[in-house]
Parts: structure tokens; sequence; C-alpha cells
């Protein structure tokens, strides 16, 4: 019998998802360990989720100067200007869809946190 792609897809995914709670499930097991701060989980997934935003928006900043520069450098050549110009508005809606997501997160946190 033959799988088909979306089954072996949604089988990679399952199997990646899982793979991915075993250290959490791990670290539930364990005491307090000396030198290692004593962590939530929230605690930890807040730590990530600002990292992760925190990225998003420096790589959208360097897509802006990246942007600028090629702009600037295009000397006349419309395909480098509009290349650049696609740059540039890409980064600010980068820059905007990651303050949307910090506003959901947010929100979705207070909400779960506050019932």
């Amino acid at each position: 019998m033959r799988i088909g792609n979306h089954v072996k897809e949604s089988l990679a995914s399952l199997i990646c998802l899982l793979s991915s709670l075993v250290p959490l499930s791990a670290m539930a097991g364990l005491e307090a360990i000396e030198g290692v701060p004593d962590k939530s989980i929230t605690d930890i997934l807040n730590d990530l989720i600002s990292w992760v935003l925190g990225f998003g928006l420096a790589l959208c900043v360097v897509l802006m100067i990246w942007g600028g520069l090629t702009y600037v450098a295009s000397t006349g050549d419309e395909k480098r200007i509009e290349s650049s110009k696609k740059t540039f508005h890409y980064a600010i809606y980068g820059i905007a869809i990651i303050g949307l997501s910090y506003a959901m997160i947010k929100v979705v946190n207070d909400v779960l946190t506050n019932s």
C-alpha cells in the first residue's frame, strides 16, 4: 500500500512536534540544579517570543537599510529601482506584521493568565 505525500508530510510534522516536546518532559522531572535559573515554562516561552520578534525586527531594519542602499546605488536602472522599492516595502510590511503579532500574543497571554 502506497502512502501519499500528504500523509508523509503530516506524519513528519507530527514526529517533529512530538520530538520537540521531549526536552520539556525531561525538564519537568529535573530538580533545581545549582547554577541553572529556576524558570517556569511561561517565562521561557516569553523569552523565546521576545528573542524571535526582536530578531525579526532587526532583520526588517537591515532589509530597510539594504533597500535604501540599493535604491541609491541603482543609478537609474528601472529594474533595480523596482527591486529596491519592493525590498523596502516588504520590510515595512514585516515590521507591521511583527507589531501585530506582538499585540496578538500580548492579548492572548493576558486573556489566558487573567482567567
